[in-house]
């Protein structure tokens, strides 16, 4: 069965462009979500970079994605807004699973934030897949968790990982102990996987 797609596209804006990459961001955004095949997308802010953004779409295909993207590619407004990063900003596009496809109308409160966990496996997997349900339904019954979306790489088959949204950065720090606790006990042993996240606040438009 084909599964909903997610980009996640990391970047860091100039120092003294914020103003222009929010422009930037409006217009472009107010393009590809005409596209055929998109579904929601999300601005974020890294708590502890500000000028560090995560740019979180959801699409029914990546065929869709990169039709939309393409239709982008080499026009002014791109390269005014590429202008306004350091750099190319990296992409990852990852496969939807799980019960929960999407995060469309998730109403967000005040001082809420988001976690993009990676886990990048180093074998096949197939001790990290026993255990997965099971970690992921850890984490999302942990007091003050609002919804997970959960995700493997397309291209990537060593790459797992949710992202999730909370209360506020403290319960996802309380609840990442529960985290730690099934990762070390549910047998995918530690030195088989590599465990990365970053937290951010979503930027309102």
């Amino acid at each position: 069965m084909k599964r909903p797609i997610a980009e996640l596209l990391t970047m860091e804006h100039n120092a003294g462009a914020e103003s222009a990459r929010t422009q930037y961001d409006r217009e472009i955004w107010q393009i590809l979500r005409r596209k055929q095949g998109y579904v929601t997308h999300r601005i974020y802010q890294d708590l502890t970079e500000p000028r560090h953004l995560l740019v979180y779409s959801e699409w029914e295909s990546k065929k869709a994605l990169d039709g939309a993207r393409q239709h982008l590619q080499g026009t002014p407004l791109m390269r005014r807004a590429r202008a306004a990063l350091s750099a190319a900003p990296p992409r990852l596009i990852v496969e939807i699973g799980g019960p929960v496809t999407s995060t469309k109308g998730l109403a967000l409160p005040d001082g809420a934030v988001a976690a993009r966990i990676l886990i990048h496996l180093v074998s096949n997997g197939d001790k990290w897949h026993g255990q997965e349900e099971k970690l992921w339904r850890t984490l999302s019954n942990q007091t003050g968790h609002l919804a997970s979306i959960v995700f493997r790489g397309f291209e990537e088959p060593l790459l797992v990982g949710s992202f999730s949204h909370w209360v506020d950065a403290d319960a996802f720090e309380r609840a990442r102990v529960h985290f730690d606790e099934v990762v070390t006990l549910g047998g995918a042993e530690p030195p088989s996987q590599q465990l990365e996240y970053r937290l951010y606040r979503p930027l309102r438009d």
